[in-house]
């Protein structure tokens, strides 16, 4: 009895301390450590913005940089801007990455949307051999001598075509269509009168908006971020896009560098940290404008199965 009574007590003690403060110490924890994780995350970005316009007087003082201290100064930005080959690998990175998102998201969509369908023969078979190349893959000699024999090489179309499909990204969208959507609605379109392709058009890609978006933004992040397509099968200095554009101006900034009586370490991370912005920034800024599709798009499309 005295042990009851005094659980009783204690519980009560605590059910009345967590009603005065209105949290409790796991909570403070919780907060705390989503603060810190949060700063550990944000400030190598801050940091990189902030070295790429202080001055390089101040700059190669070191120490702590919070703010851009000594005024702004923008002369990396307007050494990059000023070249000649800026405007056209901008273009090139712009162009590719939306067509090839295009691409990927209508490729992707409706393939998983064919493998989902179990009951069709063959599906099976298909879903297990895409699945199959995620795990294995002929190599990168292979892969060279089938672009040379599709005429794909030193081709602006190598940068696009090959990543149609990413298998990761497919099987989140055959998982979205197998779990996610009501299959009533598909079933009803077909009573209806619609063909299989007008079902996929007109009945799933609509409401599969949270998917789509979440992969198409997935898809421009890794186009966006492709420079590996253009090392490897372009030759063209005119066709690279602006990320193998900043790499080759940084290698000419470290040269130019070389000979003068300046650390050559110090005096170029200014200008790499000013190419950093520049290919990161444009697709970061797609992020808040997609952000409240990614909880759902996942968690509906990737958790499931």
């Amino acid at each position: 009895m005295r042990s009851n009574n005094s659980l009783r007590r204690n519980g009560k003690y605590r059910r009345s301390m967590r009603q005065i403060l209105g949290f409790n110490f796991y909570d403070v924890f919780v907060f705390l450590f989503c603060i810190v994780f949060a700063l550990v995350c944000v400030y190598p970005m801050w940091y990189v913005l902030v070295a790429s316009v202080t001055p390089y007087e101040e700059y190669i003082k070191g120490g702590l940089m919070l703010w851009p201290t000594g005024g702004v100064d923008l002369q990396y930005y307007k050494a990059i801007f000023s070249t000649k080959s800026f405007t056209n690998s901008m273009w090139i990175s712009v162009s590719k990455t939306v067509i090839a998102t295009v691409l990927s998201v209508l490729v992707t969509a409706s393939m998983a949307y064919g493998v989902s369908k179990v009951h069709v023969k063959g599906m099976k078979v298909i879903n297990a051999l895409v699945v199959f190349n995620l795990f294995f893959t002929g190599g990168l000699i292979p892969q060279y001598i089938l672009y040379q024999n599709l005429g794909l090489l030193r081709n602006y179309w190598v940068m696009v075509i090959p990543g149609a499909l990413n298998i990761t990204y497919f099987i989140i969208m055959r998982n979205y269509y197998s779990y996610s959507v009501p299959k009533s609605l598909e079933e009803a379109a077909l009573l209806d009168g619609c063909t299989d392709i007008g079902v996929l058009f007109r009945i799933m890609l609509p409401i599969s908006k949270p998917a789509i978006t979440t992969v198409a933004l997935f898809y421009a992040v890794d186009h966006w971020n492709d420079f590996f397509s253009a090392i490897m099968y372009i030759n063209s200095r005119a066709k690279w896009p602006l990320q193998l554009f900043l790499r080759s101006m940084l290698f000419e900034n470290d040269a130019a560098y070389s000979g003068s009586g300046e650390s050559l370490f110090l005096l170029g991370q200014p200008m790499k940290m000013a190419a950093v912005m520049l290919a990161v920034i444009p697709i970061m800024c797609a992020y808040p404008f997609f952000q409240k599709y990614f909880t759902k798009g996942v968690m509906m499309g990737a958790v499931k199965g």
